[in-house]
This record gives C-alpha cells, sequence and structure tokens, in this order.
C-alpha cells in the first residue's frame, strides 16, 4: 500500500469526527439558546404572579371581630365617591356622598317610586385643621353647631371621626361587619359622639373599611342593618 493510500482513512477520519464535533457544538448552543428563550418566557409569568401577589387585597376581618380603628383611619384615602339609593314607602333617595380632602358633599335627589322628582336635598361641610367641623351648605342647625357640629350624623359622619381623631377622641376599636359585599367597620354611636345624645339609639354608623365613607348604620338591638343605610348595589370607589 502506498504511503498516499495509507493516509486517506486518517483523512476520513479526521473528517468523520469533526463534522461530530460540529454537530455537538450545534446540539449544545441550541440548548443554550432554548434556555435561555425559556427563562425570558417564564420570567414575565413570574413576575406577574408576584406583582398579583403584591396588589392582592389584605383579607378582611371575619364579622364580628374588633378592629382597631387608628391604623385603619391613618390608611384611608383622602377622597371618595359613594352612590346609591335608599327606599322608602312612597319615594327613593338616591344619594351620593363625597370626600375632597377637607370637604364633605352629600346630594340626595328624592324621585317617587313612578320616578317623578320630589326634590334635592344638599349639604356641605369642612373639617378644619384643629378638628371643628364647620358647615358649609345645608345647615339647619344652632350658628354655634354650624361653626362646630361635634353631633354630626349620617352619611357626612366621616368627619366626625377624623374629627375624633384629631382631638384625642377617636375610639379604640369597631366591630367589622359585611353590608352588601362590603367590609364595614360599625363604630359604637355612644362612643364617637360623647356628648350628643342621639335621636334614635342603638344605631351605630358603619364605615367602608375601604374608603372610610359612611355607607350604613347597624342596630346590635335588631341585630341588623336599619335606617340611614344604602340598599343592595351601592358604589364605594376611593379618588
Amino acid at each position: 500500500m502506498s504511503i498516499r493510500a495509507a493516509r486517506r482513512p486518517s483523512r476520513i477520519v479526521t473528517g468523520v469526527l469533526g463534522q461530530v464535533g460540529l454537530v455537538a457544538v450545534i446540539a449544545v448552543v441550541a440548548a443554550v439558546v432554548a434556555g435561555s428563550a425559556a427563562s425570558r418566557a417564564e420570567a414575565p409569568e413570574l413576575a406577574d404572579a408576584v406583582a398579583d401577589a403584591d396588589s392582592a387585597p389584605a383579607t378582611a376581618p371575619a364579622d364580628g371581630a374588633e378592629v382597631e380603628l387608628a391604623p385603619l383611619v391613618a390608611a384611608w384615602p383622602d377622597g371618595y365617591t359613594v352612590t346609591g339609593t335608599k327606599s322608602e314607602p312612597l319615594y327613593v333617595e338616591h344619594i351620593t356622598s363625597t370626600r375632597d380632602g377637607a370637604v364633605y358633599r352629600l346630594r340626595i335627589d328624592v324621585k317617587s317610586q313612578g320616578e317623578s322628582a320630589l326634590g334635592v336635598q344638599t349639604g356641605e361641610v369642612a373639617l378644619e385643621a384643629d378638628g371643628r367641623i364647620r358647615w358649609i351648605v345645608g345647615c339647619t342647625k344652632t350658628a354655634a353647631e354650624c361653626l362646630d357640629d361635634r353631633g354630626l350624623r349620617g352619611f357626612l359622619s366621616q368627619a366626625a371621626l377624623l374629627a375624633a381623631d384629631r382631638t384625642g377622641t377617636l375610639p379604640a376599636t369597631g366591630v367589622a361587619r359585611t353590608l352588601h359585599g362590603h367590609p364595614v367597620v360599625c363604630v359604637p354611636d355612644l362612643a364617637l359622639h360623647p356628648d350628643a345624645p342621639p335621636t334614635v339609639d342603638g344605631l351605630d354608623p358603619c364605615f367602608s373599611i375601604a374608603t372610610g365613607a359612611l355607607l350604613g348604620h347597624f342596630s346590635t338591638d335588631s341585630d341588623a342593618f336599619v335606617g340611614p343605610t344604602l340598599a343592595e348595589g351601592l358604589s364605594d370607589l376611593p379618588r
């Protein structure tokens, strides 16, 4: 066998090994690229999962549980818009209650059961820095009370709760309840208004845990929401 002929198998083997090595390199590169692509595909899903966990609402306290008011009040937004209705035998009140910083407004459109307009009631108060509650529109009380209404009740009464917080008289706790799917905290009326007896005993104001807006009143005697309370379908949104 000639020297040239003897060298041909070596070159063939070398060529085969080179092709095998090239295939192996290509396979490794493909695996790395695929792994990188999978990691990029999984990354947004992981980020979304983390974001969902961070934005998930805290579990509302169980009905009947005591709730500390101070941290709840501190977390409320400085504005809200609440809309809803309250039905009476002969008419329906269409209620809009808002807060814009220190100013609280209430509008009640009264309509008959046949939707005929019966009138509009409006009210507006301002919560001063020192805790005074000053009427701007709609005061029907004495001149002194219009300048500082310590007995403010009804749908504007978040102002009374925040006034108590500013003057150091905020009740320590309230009771968690649920009104038409909305978590609320009900505060004993006597604890909120120790110096202003109510017209009707036993009605505790209940404030939205989300916004602090007053949504209704709870009677401990009847164990039910009664009196000035919004009907099912209410809207409670922060501003």
